[in-house]
């Protein structure tokens, strides 16, 4: 059973104040700057059946909303809106009595008119937030509320990162990311694990991983001159996209290199702390097990990670009579690159955890004794 100790208790009890006063001030609809309308009632109009050129099929089904403002200048009012929504609802929605709608209100003669803009969601945001921290504090306790705070932390920076990029030059993007992964790496492990020899270890494995993988990625994009790599997909982007592309490369490097390097360390530390007497051939042996027993699986998130988030696009793809080697190649070239990319680091990065395990944990042992 898990514990429950003073601290995590107050904790518990600080989260449970800070959710119902952040939910409390979703609903303070006087202070945002959008009008805010509540779902009364909705009935639907008419439904149709869609065929385009291409032979796919929709239902488009057009529903009245009648909504109560509830904020600025037309407060307490009641305006009644039409929405059309489709059967896969990817771009509009289908509105249910009691939700809360975002609205553009305007009055035209005697009646008020308005249109649906989207649905107010922040509620649930928060929920999910606390609900993710509540178990991390319930589980874990003060390693899962660090973890949480380690994950603001990247986030701000990488905020803080892309902010500067958009007040300087259009190439300076990779160079950015390339300066600032080092002090991502080195705080994320340190707020998570407090700074000792594991930390340590585990920040050299690291970058030093992170490096090699990004510069063999590097080297054969450039020798191979892209080829092969569509960039249609950021054909909306106003800066170099291969540029981007990289960067991102840099991020996926980071991300399966620290999973590994950290599993790999955490393991050889803890075997070295139970058993102090440890071989370095023993230490070696183990960590090479670890590494074959994670390398299958962690090569396979990585491609079900960069590939999941294209299936939309190659369905849309297909369905318009597009051949199934175009709609791959375009598609997925990208994320077949990263996924490439980042298999090489996980690879790599097994043999490399080991080797600065082994090399550091038997030294401060040598020098202890």
């Amino acid at each position: 059973m898990l514990s429950m100790t003073k601290t995590k208790q107050i904790s518990l009890f600080l989260l449970l104040l800070f959710t119902i006063t952040a939910i409390f001030q979703t609903f303070q609809f006087n202070q945002l700057e959008q009008t805010v309308g509540k779902v009364m009632e909705e009935k639907t109009i008419q439904s149709e059946k869609q065929v385009d050129e291409h032979g796919n099929t929709d239902k488009l089904t057009t529903q009245q909303v009648k909504l109560l403002i509830l904020n600025h200048e037309y407060k307490g009012k009641e305006v009644t809106i039409t929405n059309t929504y489709s059967y896969s609802q990817i771009k509009d929605h289908h509105y249910h009595k009691n939700e809360y709608v975002y609205i553009d209100v305007s009055n035209q003669g005697k009646e008020l008119s308005g249109t649906l803009l989207e649905l107010k969601r922040d509620h649930f945001l928060i929920i999910l937030v606390s609900l993710l921290l509540f178990l991390l504090i319930l589980i874990y306790d003060l390693s899962g509320i660090l973890t949480f705070f380690s994950f603001i932390l990247n986030g701000a920076i990488l905020c803080l990162l892309f902010w500067w990029y958009k007040q300087i030059n259009s190439h300076l993007l990779l160079l950015l990311f390339i300066a600032g992964i080092p002090l991502i790496v080195t705080l994320t492990l340190t707020v998570a694990n407090g700074w000792n020899k594991k930390t340590k270890i585990a920040i050299t494995s690291t970058v030093i991983g992170s490096a090699i993988t990004f510069l063999i990625g590097f080297l054969v994009i450039e020798l191979l001159t892209h080829k092969g790599l569509h960039y249609e997909e950021m054909e909306l982007v106003t800066r170099p996209p291969h540029i981007l592309f990289l960067s991102s490369l840099l991020i996926g490097c980071v991300g399966a290199v620290m999973d590994v390097s950290m599993t790999i360390i955490s393991s050889l530390y803890e075997l070295t702390q139970t058993n102090p007497n440890v071989t370095k051939e023993e230490i070696t042996e183990t960590g090479k097990k670890i590494g074959e027993d994670i390398m299958g699986p962690m090569i396979n998130i990585m491609f079900f990670s960069y590939l999941s988030g294209a299936i939309p696009l190659i369905l849309i793809f297909l369905r318009n009579n597009m051949s199934f080697n175009y709609a791959f190649s375009i598609v997925l070239s990208l994320e077949v690159a990263r996924a490439l990319v980042g298999s090489i680091g996980i690879v790599l990065t097994i043999p490399l955890s080991i080797k600065l395990t082994t090399f550091f944990l038997r030294r401060g042992a040598s020098n202890e004794r």
